[in-house]
């Protein structure tokens, strides 16, 4: 039937064409030509085998059943045909392609490509936030307090030696590359470089602040200076705040500004940006005057601006000797269990936390004896650096 090229204006035009029945009669003369017909006077007609209304249905079904298909055949093979190039490209073809291709390729890899959990031993996938010394060849470090939303996220700004001028401290690094972070580029406020002039004296971070420097314009903005100077200037011993007079500042809600300590001691958690992107961050979490205290205070954080980086199912001691903290855990951990991100986030708390204390850690009773870059068996080693960020021109 296909030779036939049956299409819908054809069969229109063939029912068109058929005779329309008519009849002009009265009703009354049909009544009594009825009323005389002798066969209906039969008291025992004889049954009739009606074969010819039988025969001409299912022809008329076998001729609809090869119609209709080739029909819709031709219907398709016109709508493909007449669809305007400009809107059916190869670009379009080639898409339409690739994303049948992948779809096919998606069901296959769901079909066939079972869980392997000896994936989860390696730690492929997770993300490092910290930096250790042996990383730190052909790079200098700019440690730096990024604010959000009232929040200090310290961060690592590894900058390339080829950058930078001569060998500078951290003080000159500062006020050589602070000025070029593009802060809001990653997400933060545009707070550095700090207003006034940044120096160095004995071991003490001094800021000379202009009259309109706008520091303590809240008891929030007080608390966002101080956590940001801790931040950039830790390896430093105290941070002393002078006007440009070389006097004593004061600050309103606190009084007068002289100078506090720089080094800090604090659990570390982690920290989301609405972006999504993640920091460990140290937070004040009850006490914290030694390591162990600060260390176990990592299971709950006492607020809702970071999250706690130890599993809730994860238990573990502490035990401080000679400049290691030991921590074992009650049963034995298989960091397997664990999304590797959330594994390396808890080791590496773990590390950052001892280090705010100037000790090592060490875990023990852990089924792994290495993980990304950490040999378990032995202590790890203290971070220079949390949160690395490559600098670029």
């Amino acid at each position: 039937m296909d030779d036939n090229h049956w299409n819908d204006d054809k069969i229109e035009q063939l029912l068109h064409s058929m005779p329309k029945v008519k009849d002009d009669r009265p009703a009354s003369e049909i009544l009594e030509r009825l009323k005389t017909d002798s066969r209906l006077k039969e008291s025992k007609r004889r049954k009739k085998h009606n074969w010819i209304p039988a025969i001409v249905t299912i022809a008329a079904l076998i001729m609809v059943s090869l119609i209709v298909p080739s029909m819709l055949k031709n219907s398709t093979d016109t709508a493909v045909e007449s669809y305007p190039e400009s809107k059916m490209s190869q670009k379009d073809s080639r898409a339409l392609e690739n994303s049948t291709e992948e779809s096919e390729s998606e069901a296959d890899n769901a079909a066939f490509d079972e869980p392997n959990i000896s994936t989860f031993s390696t730690a492929d996938m997770a993300i490092s936030h910290i930096v250790l010394e042996d990383e730190m060849e052909g790079m200098k470090m700019l440690p730096l307090g990024l604010v959000h939303e009232a929040n200090v996220i310290p961060v690592s700004i590894l900058i390339p030696t080829q950058n930078v001028k001569g060998e500078p401290d951290l003080v000159a690094l500062y006020n050589q590359f602070a000025p070029k972070i593009d802060e809001e580029a990653y997400g933060f406020d545009d707070y550095h470089p700090y207003k006034g002039t940044i120096s160095e004296a004995d071991g003490t971070i001094i800021h000379e602040v202009p009259e309109d420097h706008q520091y303590d314009m809240s008891p929030a903005a007080v608390g966002v200076y101080e956590n940001s100077a801790k931040a950039t200037f830790g390896n430093y011993n105290e941070w002393k705040v002078v006007d440009e007079k070389n006097s004593p500042v004061v600050f309103e809600y606190v009084g007068q500004f002289e100078q506090f300590a720089l080094k800090r001691h604090s659990p570390y958690f982690k920290y989301i940006m609405p972006t999504g992107q993640e920091y460990l961050v140290p937070h004040e979490n009850g006490d914290e005057s030694s390591v162990s205290a600060a260390l176990l205070s990592m299971k709950k954080a006492e607020n809702e601006i970071v999250e706690e980086i130890v599993p809730e199912t994860v238990h573990y001691t502490v035990e401080e000797s000679k400049g290691i903290v030991t921590i074992q855990f009650t049963e034995p951990l298989d960091l397997s269990t664990l999304a590797p991100n959330e594994a390396l986030n808890m080791i590496e708390g773990f590390m950052l936390t001892a280090s705010s204390f100037d000790m090592s850690v060490q875990l023990q009773n852990v089924v792994q004896d290495q993980f990304d870059k950490y040999d378990l068996t032995k202590a790890l080693p203290m971070p220079v650096g949390v949160n690395p960020i490559l600098y670029t021109e």
